[in-house]
Order: C-alpha cells, then sequence, then structure tokens
C-alpha cells in the first residue's frame, strides 16, 4: 500500500510541528506532513494572518502538491476551522479533496461562538483567557521574551477565529471524524451539527477531557486516526475491484 501524506494544521498559537512527536505512532502507511502557517515554525519571519480568508489562500500554496493522490487532513480547534474552510477552496478550484478530515476541538462552522472578541481583552485578561483552554506550558508564560514572541501569534490567531463569518454552501463529499472533550467548555453547539457539512459520512467521538484533550489522551486519539484510516483506505481499494 502507498503512503498516505495526513495534512495537519496548526491550533491557535501553535505549530504544526507539534504533531511531529506523532509520526512513530502512525501506521507505516501513514506520512505526519505539518502545513506551517505564517508567523510560526520555519515561517517566523512573515507576518501572521488575522482573517481565514488570507490563511487559507497561504495554506492552499502548500496544499496543492499533496491533491496528485490520496490525503487526509488533521486540524484541531483552529485548525478545524481551517481545515474545513481549505477544503471549500479546494473544492472551488477543482481540486482533489481528502480522503477523510479529522476536526477536533472545535464547533461545526455555522455555530455561533458565544465570545469572539478575545483577541481584544488586555494582555493579563487574555493570557488567563489562553490558560483557562490548557494545552501551553506555564514556563510559557513565566519568561517575558518568550511571551513577547508568543502573544502576537496567539492574538492574530483569536481574531482570526473571532472575526470568522460562515458563508452557507454545499456539504463537502469528504468522511469526516469530529473529534471534541466532553469538558470543553469553549464549545456552544452540539458535535452533530458538524453532519449537515458532508455529503458522505460523519463520526462523532467524545473524549474524557477539556479543550486539550489530543494531548490528555493523545495514543487514544492517535489509535482512532490509524484504524479509520486504514479502514477508509480498505474501503476504497475494494471499491475499486
Amino acid at each position: 500500500m502507498n503512503q498516505i501524506p495526513l495534512l495537519f494544521l496548526p491550533y491557535a498559537g501553535g505549530s504544526a510541528q507539534v504533531y511531529k512527536k506523532w509520526a512513530k505512532a502512525l501506521d507505516p502507511s501513514i506520512v505526519l506532513t505539518p502545513l506551517e502557517m505564517a508567523g510560526r515554525g520555519g515561517r517566523m519571519g512573515e507576518s501572521c494572518c488575522e482573517d481565514v480568508p488570507s490563511a487559507v489562500k497561504d495554506l492552499l500554496r502548500f496544499t496543492r502538491k499533496y491533491t496528485t493522490g490520496p490525503y487526509a487532513i488533521f486540524g484541531h480547534s483552529m485548525g478545524s476551522l481551517l481545515a474545513y474552510e481549505l477544503m471549500r477552496s479546494l473544492r472551488d478550484e477543482g481540486l482533489r479533496l481528502p480522503i477523510a478530515a479529522f476536526l477536533s476541538g472545535r464547533d461545526a462552522p455555522h455555530s455561533v461562538e458565544s465570545n469572539r472578541t478575545t483577541y481584544l481583552l488586555p494582555d493579563e485578561a487574555f493570557i488567563e483567557e489562553i490558560k483557562s483552554l490548557g494545552g501551553t506550558s506555564n514556563e510559557l508564560f513565566q519568561h517575558k521574551e518568550l511571551l513577547n514572541l508568543f502573544m502576537p501569534i496567539m492574538r492574530a490567531d483569536f481574531k482570526l477565529v473571532g472575526t470568522y463569518h460562515y458563508e452557507p454552501g454545499e456539504p463537502l463529499p469528504v468522511h469526516m471524524i469530529v473529534m471534541n472533550g466532553n469538558q470543553d467548555t469553549s464549545l456552544c453547539g452540539e458535535s452533530i451539527e458538524w453532519k449537515s457539512h458532508t455529503s458522505h459520512t460523519c463520526d462523532i467521538v467524545q473524549f474524557e477531557g477539556g479543550h486539550f484533550f489530543i494531548q490528555e489522551h493523545e495514543k487514544k486519539v492517535i489509535s482512532l486516526i490509524n484504524d479509520r484510516m486504514l479502514g477508509i483506505l480498505t474501503s476504497s481499494v475494494m471499491t475499486q475491484r
């Protein structure tokens, strides 16, 4: 079986490179492929995108080369939103869509967020909001130089999410696997609402934990990815026979 790229999108304030440690645990048929956004990782010198359209346009440049064959996509939190809009742009351009989309820690695109102005908070309140979500090392908040580098990225990401406006469109012909933590206070809708955004299957998987359950239950999340990817690939091979 050929190797299938699994494209990873970053969550707010994070780098797609954080998923690199998953590589050894993923099935050998799956290639972990981080898609880095401007302003972080190897692209630190570039200006951060502050809205979804510009971020998707930027990511589309790096995604095109993977659309010549089967691939899948994974996004957590902000990454889920970007994955969804990226897939819509891929469809608009007539490019191949992923065989599966793993969408984690995020309400369905049409759901209204209860707080969309987090990026406007004063520094102290903004930092407390970030801390409340978890997933960020306390060490970061204790080093002023690191925090000064981190804050503009976080504000840009929260602005990107907070100013997002959903435009209705046709469901995507993509298998969706939606994962959420059952104690995630950042969610305001029901996971099942994602089903209206696909014309294929939409599996809803609940984990114990909060917004960053993907860290709390890393092994289970990776196992789920392996199982669903191999299942879809096997089904595809059987269909072609």
